[in-house]
């Protein structure tokens, strides 16, 4: 027995080595040539890429960057948004630092804002919500890397930061929460989004919303996605369609999905054709009915004298909670790692 479990482990070791998947280091190169040119097709990445099959650890040319198959899956093509660069230089980071499921967090927010509440996403949100923690585990999620030219938009950004191939420095910025008291805007989109998670919207809608109508949220666009209108729209990156068999293919690689569940629908979509309502079109009297639900009985049948002092905790009980602010992972390694990152 004691010898077939020492067998056991030294395939397990001799496995590691050869996917170089010790802590701290990144997969060697696996991606293929039809990978990209997939990608290529469907207009996520340019027709300046490269790559150096089974190549250890990146080494781009000054106006190329590292781009990974997992980050273009979850919604990052460039040129990059602004958006995205400021999480870059709020937390700093580099792309590489970045876990996969956190790109997919990234999107859903984008379509959040954009989608739902009308707006530029905005880095102050975003830290009122969620906080950065290093990941402490490695996996096989970098293998997929190769090569883009830099893309800059001029008179708003240079594109991406150079490479630089080290693990991230904690900042007091992970974990800061900003008072939005102070941006008007900014907390009406919070009232409107504890009105949004209430009425039902998922994070599973919202992927699904960028998704199926081929939009990279993370990508700069002049647009509010709330713009969408057709499939000839700018904010597409393809007039082509998913097959259903292949959305749901590639939908189930992002997102975990209930075994059996065959038919993937948005519950709740996004606002099209501009007809999103402007943040101060809900007043806040108006959002207090609308969520106000007595948890019983008996909160129903209460005096009506004391509607006003129910109104006021109704929407504190429904806010988020900064205290338990989800967490986004980012690797801990130079060469990053998966992580899981939930809304």
């Amino acid at each position: 027995m004691a010898a077939k479990v020492l067998e056991a482990e030294q395939k397990k070791a001799s496995k590691a080595r050869n996917r170089e998947g010790e802590k701290g280091q990144w997969w060697p190169c696996e991606v293929t040539d039809s990978d990209l040119r997939a990608f290529e097709k469907e207009g996520m990445i340019a027709l300046d890429w490269s790559f150096h099959k089974d190549s250890v650890t990146p080494k781009p040319d000054p106006e190329e960057r590292v781009f990974t198959k997992a980050w273009v899956e979850r919604g990052l093509s460039l040129p990059c948004s602004e958006f995205f660069l400021s999480v870059l230089s709020t937390y700093g980071l580099q792309t590489h630092n970045i876990c996969p499921n956190a790109y997919l967090l990234l999107s859903n927010f984008v379509t959040l804002c954009e989608g739902h509440l009308g707006i530029r996403p905005d880095i102050r949100l975003w830290q009122f919500f969620f906080r950065v923690k290093k990941e402490t585990k490695d996996k096989a999620m970098n293998a997929g890397w190769f090569y883009v030219k830099n893309i800059a938009i001029p008179s708003v950004h240079e594109g991406l930061p150079k490479f630089i191939n080290k693990p991230p420095e904690e900042l007091a910025s992970w974990s800061f929460i900003p008072a939005l008291a102070q941006f008007p805007e900014l907390d009406k989109a919070t009232s409107r989004i504890s009105w949004l998670v209430h009425d039902g919207l998922t994070g599973m809608d919202l992927t699904l919303s960028w998704f199926t109508r081929r939009i990279q949220p993370l990508k700069y666009n002049k647009q509010l996605i709330c713009a969408y209108s057709r499939v000839e729209d700018q904010l597409r990156v393809t007039r082509d369609n998913l097959p259903t068999d292949s959305l749901n293919k590639r939908i189930r690689m992002l997102v975990k999905i209930l075994r059996g569940q065959e038919v993937l629908e948005i519950n709740k979509d996004i606002f099209t054709d501009n007809k999103c309502p402007p943040l101060n079109t809900l007043a806040e009297e108006h959002l207090r009915n609308v969520i106000r639900t007595p948890t019983s009985a008996k909160a129903a049948k209460e005096d009506p004298e004391d509607d006003d002092e129910e109104e006021e905790q109704a929407p504190k009980k429904l806010a988020p909670r900064t205290a338990k602010r989800p967490r986004v992972k980012v690797s801990g390694s130079d060469a990053g790692a998966s992580g899981e990152a939930s809304a």
